[in-house]
């Protein structure tokens, strides 16, 4: 904030979108409601809350437990209520918000913000976007410290060690799971894991639990990780589309399969397919068998790396194999048959055996003396065997979607691979937002599991403020044929938010003689204010 005698310049930017997003899903009101009120407190908790929304959307390099850091200069009387200024901003009002957000019960609150039920709709009221398919996934976020756990902390996640995400395998974590909508990626439902946590085991009992509050009439998509007997019982009265492990027996028979041509049918550009009926689990459901020409190009160059490291460990197997001396000529031949059907890409042909004589005394043998033992060693080559190899390049580019929706009118079968594509551009997308530098939560630094959950909580929120502007700016850009300017000077009517923010960059507002003003804010920029209904931080109503 610079100051003069009558002048006070304060860095307003693009937060002012993020206040206005977070006023219309009422955030503070929830949960001012669902945490109770705190006596003496000058900052609720739904108001820090939203203070600390802001700070994580503020795209600077000022991680969240410096709190009080980033506001100074903001126009924070403007942005959270009248009286609240930076200095209340502090870590101390940060970490007594996590600890109220965690007895709250961080999923429940999570789901009452977000949650699409007729009882409130609060995002839905400011944001009716449609929900068609409900896409569930899992990351880890590493940690620093020790992090022993205590029985006061029985209903704490476990932050521990497990499989990471983050390639950092020997510091412990804890792990976030989410469910989108597909549209827009925006989350409906926030749970924190355990580090060791079983995607398996975590996330279809997750959607069971919270089945009611997120009113799940769509179709879940679901990684192959969950796909197992015991899920697809558990998943009984949902639609569901799922990738099938290549693991399973019955799996990889189908990748291998040869096919005629005349039975695949195109799917989306790039793409065909063939369906089959399956069984697996007790459970009756359609296979999509789905070959991709773009990944097949790419598995095919990887295929011949694999086939050239495969040589080199074929001829070490074969060295071995002939260093070996056999009782008779049927154990050479079986061992060397044994060993050619374990080989991925090729085979060993047999040429023989070499007989070799073992006498119990050195020198010349004398007529007629019998040797003391008769060993066979093999003679044998490699080869490519291409029989193997054609089945393998067959399963190039393929893998095996599942679904328990047997009508395929209501659900053909380019709509099962564009549901489960759109996996990558929600759920997986959020999971990269959230693990940008920029976003500072690549790691976490709290020292107790219970604000850590509470952490992660407001990293959910965050994401969904995000989700949802990002939705409605580029909705309403095209509903008003109104435009925005790309990084390359061009109108575009679908800029990501993070863009948006940057054209935001050097707007202050400014305090002179009592007045109010807004710099630097040209006409591109009071077209997303209007359509994102931020007109009043940025003094245009």
């Amino acid at each position: 904030m610079e100051t003069t005698p009558n002048l006070q310049v304060y860095d307003l930017g693009h937060l002012g979108l993020v206040a206005s997003i977070l006023d219309q899903i009422e955030l503070v009101q929830t949960v001012d409601r669902f945490v109770g009120p705190r006596p003496g407190e000058k900052v609720s908790t739904g108001m820090a809350l939203k203070a600390a929304i802001l700070n994580a959307l503020g795209f600077v390099t000022s991680p969240l437990y410096l709190f009080g850091h980033f506001f100074q200069g903001k126009p924070t009387e403007l942005l959270l209520a009248p009286g609240i200024t930076p200095e209340l901003l502090n870590d101390d009002r940060m970490g007594r918000m996590l600890d109220s957000l965690y007895q709250a019960e961080v999923t429940e609150l999570f789901l009452e913000i977000a949650k699409v039920s007729e009882a409130t709709l609060r995002a839905r009221q400011a944001f009716p976007f449609q929900v068609r398919a409900l896409h569930a996934d899992a990351t880890s976020f590493h940690v620093h410290g020790r992090y022993e756990g205590t029985e006061e902390e029985a209903r704490a996640i476990r932050l521990t060690h497990g499989y990471s995400r983050d390639h950092c395998p020997d510091l412990k974590q804890w792990v976030m799971n989410l469910i989108c909508a597909d549209t827009g990626g925006i989350p409906l439902l926030f749970a924190p894991g355990d580090g060791n946590q079983s995607d398996q085991e975590a996330l279809v009992p997750l959607l069971a639990r919270y089945r009611q509050g997120l009113e799940l009439g769509e179709v879940v998509v679901l990684d192959g990780a969950s796909y197992s007997r015991e899920n697809l019982r558990a998943l009984e009265g949902f639609s569901w589309v799922m990738r099938v492990p290549a693991t399973l027996r019955e799996a990889r028979a189908l990748l291998e399969g040869e096919f005629a041509g005349e039975a695949w049918t195109p799917l989306l550009p790039g793409y065909r397919g063939l369906e089959v009926e399956s069984g697996y689990g007790g459970v009756r459901q359609r296979w999509l068998l789905v070959e991709s020409q773009e990944r097949a190009r790419m598995e095919e160059a990887s295929l011949r790396q694999r086939i050239v490291r495969a040589e080199g460990e074929a001829r070490k197997v074969l060295g071995q194999l002939t260093a070996r001396t056999f009782a008779c000529e049927a154990d050479a031949r079986k061992a060397l048959e044994g060993v050619s059907r374990g080989l991925p890409y090729h085979r060993l042909v047999y040429l023989g055996v070499r007989e070799e004589r073992r006498r119990g005394r050195v020198g010349r043998p004398r007529k007629g003396e019998a040797p003391v033992a008769v060993h066979y060693r093999l003679l044998a080559r490699l080869e490519v065997d291409e029989g193997k190899l054609e089945r393998a390049r067959r399963g190039l580019g393929r893998f095996i979607l599942a679904t328990n929706v047997l009508d395929r009118e209501g659900l053909p079968p380019w709509e099962v691979l564009r549901r489960y594509r759109d996996q990558a551009r929600t759920v997986e997308r959020g999971f990269r937002f959230l693990k940008d530098p920029l976003f500072f939560t690549g790691s976490t630094f709290l020292k107790r599991p219970e604000r850590v959950m509470a952490l992660g909580m407001v990293m959910a929120l965050a994401l969904l403020v995000y989700a949802l502007g990002e939705w409605a700016l580029r909705r309403r850009l095209e509903g008003t044929g109104s435009s925005l300017p790309d990084q390359k000077g061009r109108p575009t009517a679908k800029p990501t938010l993070r863009w948006v923010f940057q054209l935001f960059m050097w707007v202050r507002l400014v305090e002179l003689g009592g007045r109010w003003l807004v710099l630097n804010l040209a006409p591109h920029h009071e077209t997303a204010v209007r359509l994102l209904g931020a007109g009043r931080y940025y003094l245009l109503e």
